[in-house]
């Protein structure tokens, strides 16, 4: 991407809003700081472990305090003008529990830059080389109790979607998934929502938030399996139990893409 417009910018802002402790997992590995100034006294630098590596992370300034390279306490508009730069990256800072409770911004590495600036083309690599692979074995149930396993779901058209409650580009597309789903009212296709919340929680969610999706709650385990690297991420499967869409974050496009491929699978 070499020109950068406002909607370029906020397709952006809405990607790295949520991730997951594994693709952080190589930035804990360097040091931003020896000692931590009085802003994050208490807390420590993560560590390779300390972080379950599927745990969303929410980088989003308004929810945890972000801090730049100098320690100073930044803003939303601060926090994207340093993520655009494809020079600094998040570094989590924990609390005596392990709960990520502030992260400072710190100069990227080389390889770190190169994993940015593929996560601005639209899919980070481990994401496109999903597709035209088997899908994983799984089996999942859903808040209902109905049971979902991947080799029966064989001859039917998946389409699966990551996703958490506390997530706000999740809960954004929560309505374009709906109309998705209400297009597609067939026997040879299902809609999965695999969320990483308990089951109470997402309960209490839905009776205010309709998705109209299988919503199968604590989808960690299934969320590592597909490699899935930040939320929401939407994988169509096709019916010989091929990956053929992976989708990173919430764009513009996003609703005309899914179903564009779901119509190209069903009528194969």
């Amino acid at each position: 991407m070499t020109l950068l417009t406002k909607k370029n910018s906020l397709v952006l802002s809405i990607l790295f809003l949520c991730t997951t402790a594994s693709s952080l997992a190589q930035q804990t590995l360097s040091d931003s700081t020896t000692k931590n100034p009085l802003a994050l006294m208490g807390l420590s630098k993560a560590g390779p472990g300390d972080i379950n590596a599927n745990t969303p992370l929410m980088l989003d300034p308004t929810s945890t305090p972000m801090y730049d390279e100098n320690f100073n306490l930044i803003d939303a508009a601060q926090f994207m003008n340093l993520v655009m730069s494809n020079t600094y990256v998040p570094e989590p800072y924990l609390d005596k529990t392990k709960a990520v409770k502030a992260f400072v911004m710190r100069k990227a590495t080389d390889q770190e830059k190169t994993i940015m600036q593929r996560m601005q083309q639209g899919m980070p690599e481990e994401q496109s080389a999903l597709i035209g692979t088997p899908m994983p074995s799984f089996e999942v149930t859903d808040i209902k109790g109905n049971v979902y396993q991947s080799s029966a779901l064989k001859g039917k058209v998946i389409v699966l979607n990551f996703w958490f409650v506390e997530c706000k580009p999740c809960v954004m597309e929560i309505p374009e998934l709906n109309e998705i789903s209400k297009l597609f009212k067939k026997d040879d296709i299902i809609f999965l929502g695999l969320a990483t919340n308990q089951k109470k929680q997402l309960k209490k969610f839905l009776k205010t938030t309709p998705f109209y999706y299988k919503i199968v709650p604590e989808s960690q385990q299934t969320a590592q399996l597909f490699n899935v690297s930040g939320y929401p991420t939407s994988i169509i499967i096709n019916k010989e139990g091929i990956i053929q869409y992976v989708s990173l974050g919430v764009g513009p496009n996003n609703t005309e893409r899914l179903t564009e491929e779901i119509n190209k699978l069903l009528l194969k």
